[in-house]
């Protein structure tokens, strides 16, 4: 072999073994960059899929929430009817009503009964919730405004989160308990809000995301802090009569879910092609039974609802119906599917409310409590309560609505019950008002001529009488007669006001001059029982424009009351003061003093509350029934501060301006 053909063997050798390492190391790199690119895309295809999740599970938690609390308003709306059914009004009364809700719903913190005033007087349960008692939530500015928003509407309103008085933040509803057209207090239902959320949410829906919720703006829950992985995704929901925002978002701990998949994929790069299909296959059934898994536990989440779902197509025909419809409603979701709200009609709605309906459908805006009803096979005739927003796609696109029903056959039932006999019960009111009126009128005529009679023998008109037990009886009769007349004269006065026949002359008058008149008439009462009788009077105090009647009756009504509940050798404090849009006075005074449970009731007609027969039997006990009512009347308020064996103290606020 010549040395030139050495050469070229050696080279083509060398060539050869080049060609060996070669395949082999290209073979490496394409497995390496498939393996790569598959893992990369799986990676995106997981974000996806958590990102896809997470709204989901906005929409779920949203409603969820919204549900959780749309329950507990109607919780306080039945303690209230309760309340009110109850023949009893005591705090043991309110305990029996309200415990076994405590026991049944564990996320309350406590079910309170707050007075007219605003105090909270009874806790339920009190361990733990003691800094609540005595509370005047008209002091504090967050649940004062929702106190007011309840008493002004007469329905249920939620607060914004606060602290709470006794510690931790929460949130309260206030549901007001009105009877006969008078307030009489406000059912007080307590909320921390993390256990509120906490047992509303199923704890794998808090598990996967970082979830968020916002009162205005205002964090007031979150699940955890963790690093997120894709943009949060917002929603909106009503809260009652407060509107909470919702935000989820897939963190880093929701990878444990993907983890697996993507660890097989790197080890494919290790394994045989023939072991690596098996094992994509087996990730890939794993995949779909994991979210077969979760529309399974969200179909179980709408079947045991005690409310029903249903969505529309983007041409707002029905798609879907939980299956709580037809068992609440009777009809078979399939008579419904593939139709419009038009076409299947909403049996005794209101016509307006109706095509107010018809007109946010088309034109994709959300609605909330259309009512109307349906009948049962049976006869059963139900009445139906839905809500819908609309929904839209992740281009924005709109893609029909989804919505919640509510089965509110037994509320519109009670409802219509306590209609029924409200206006019963201000019929009676009123007969019962105008015949207290008319026989007053009768009394009045006998009485003035027995009044008269009696005095013209007491003063001896015509003559001497003779023996001084004539004298006596006489002054006896005349004296049992003006006080029977005092009587009629009250009982007649609150009949008037109450029937709404008091005739009312506004005029501009000394407000000053109203209260020294007022001192003067009981000056002489006050001396004869040795008690002191102080005022403190501001020297500018302008003029009132109001029934100078009624104002002056309300003034000397409170000073004759402390002058004669107070005991020999007290004192009556007359004090005054104002601003640019009110009067108020109080009336202050030493005496016998008003125990607690008597105070809810002073104000209520013929109450007499003193153990005392001599000094409760003294009036018919309308004396505070008609100065609230002539406050009232005059857009005031009256307050009452006392304590047995210390004194009373009662404030009027009357507005400057009366029309």
């Amino acid at each position: 072999m010549t040395a030139a053909e050495g050469l070229k063997d050696r080279s083509l050798f060398t060539r050869m073994v080049q060609h060996m390492v070669l395949v082999p190391v290209v073979v490496f790199l394409l497995l390496l960059s498939a393996t790569s690119y598959v893992w990369l895309e799986v990676k995106k295809y997981h974000l996806a899929q958590q990102v896809s999740d997470a709204n989901r599970s906005l929409e779920f938690v949203s409603a969820h929430l919204e549900a959780h609390l749309d329950v507990r308003l109607v919780l306080g709306e039945l303690i209230r009817q309760e309340w009110l059914d109850s023949s009893v009004k005591s705090p043991e009364a309110f305990a029996e009503i309200v415990n076994p809700k405590l026991q049944r719903f564990t996320d309350f913190q406590a079910i309170n009964w707050v007075d007219a005033d605003g105090v909270i007087r009874w806790v339920n349960p009190l361990l733990g919730n003691e800094g609540a008692r005595g509370v005047d939530i008209r002091k504090l500015p967050v649940p004062s405004a929702a106190l007011r928003n309840a008493e002004r509407t007469g329905a249920p309103q939620v607060t914004a989160p606060f602290e709470l008085a006794q510690g931790g933040r929460g949130f309260v509803i206030y549901v007001p308990v009105v009877e006969a057209g008078s307030l009489k207090g406000f059912i007080n239902m307590v909320f921390r809000v993390g256990a509120f959320i906490d047992s509303a949410l199923p704890i794998e829906g808090k598990r996967s995301f970082d979830l968020h919720v916002y009162d205005g703006g205002r964090l007031v829950y979150e699940n955890h802090e963790a690093m997120h992985i894709a943009e949060s995704h917002f929603k909106s929901f009503r809260a009652g009569t407060r509107t909470w925002t919702i935000s989820i978002a897939p963190t880093v701990l929701s990878r444990s879910t993907y983890s697996t998949a993507s660890n097989n994929l790197i080890l494919l790069f290790g394994l045989v092609f023939s072991v690596a299909l098996p094992l994509m296959l087996f990730q890939l059934l794993r995949r779909n039974a994991e979210l077969r898994a979760t529309q399974r536990r969200l179909a179980d989440f709408a079947d045991i609802s005690s409310d029903w779902f249903w969505e529309t197509d983007d041409k707002l025909r029905f798609s879907y119906f939980s299956s709580r419809y037809e068992e609440v409603s009777g009809v078979e979701p399939d008579r419904f599917i593939g139709k419009t709200r038009e076409e299947v009609g909403a049996p005794e709605a209101d016509p307006y409310q109706y095509q107010l309906l018809l007109n946010n459908m088309h034109h994709h805006l959300p609605f909330r409590d259309f009512e109307h009803s349906r009948t049962k096979p049976n006869g059963i005739k139900t009445y139906l309560s839905i809500s819908g927003r609309p929904a839209y796609d992740e281009n924005g696109n709109f893609i029909g609505y989804r919505g919640v029903g509510q089965d509110i056959t037994e509320r519109r039932t009670n409802q219509k019950a306590l209609n029924d006999a409200l206006i019963a019960s201000e019929e009676a009111n009123r007969a019962k008002s105008e015949f207290l009126a008319t026989m007053s009128h009768e009394f009045r005529t006998p009485l003035n001529a027995i009044i008269g009679f009696s005095e013209m023998l007491k003063e001896e008109y015509f003559g001497k009488l003779g023996a001084q037990n004539y004298l006596d009886y006489a002054a006896d009769i005349h004296r049992s007669g003006r006080h029977m007349l005092d009587l009629v004269n009250d009982i007649l006065d609150f009949s008037a006001i109450e029937a709404s026949k008091r005739q009312m002359s506004m005029e501009d008058f000394s407000f000053a001059g109203i209260l020294r008149d007022g001192i003067r008439n009981v000056e002489t009462q006050a001396q004869q029982k040795n008690l002191t009788l102080k005022h403190d009077l501001p020297d500018d105090l302008p003029d009132i424009h109001a029934d100078k009647r009624s104002v002056y009756q309300i003034v000397l009504n409170l000073l004759t009351n402390a002058v004669k509940f107070t005991e020999p050798g007290g004192s009556v404090t007359v004090e005054a003061s104002y601003d640019d849009n009110n009067f108020s006075f109080s009336v202050s005074d030493t005496g016998i003093g008003i125990a607690a449970e008597s105070l809810a009731t002073i104000t209520e007609p013929f109450s007499q509350t003193h153990s005392n027969p001599h000094i409760a039997g003294t009036g018919t006990g309308l004396g505070l029934t008609i100065v609230k009512s002539l406050v009232e009347a005059h857009s005031g308020r009256l307050s009452i501060e006392s304590a047995p064996g210390v004194g009373t103290r009662v404030t009027v606020t009357l507005p400057r301006q009366n029309v």
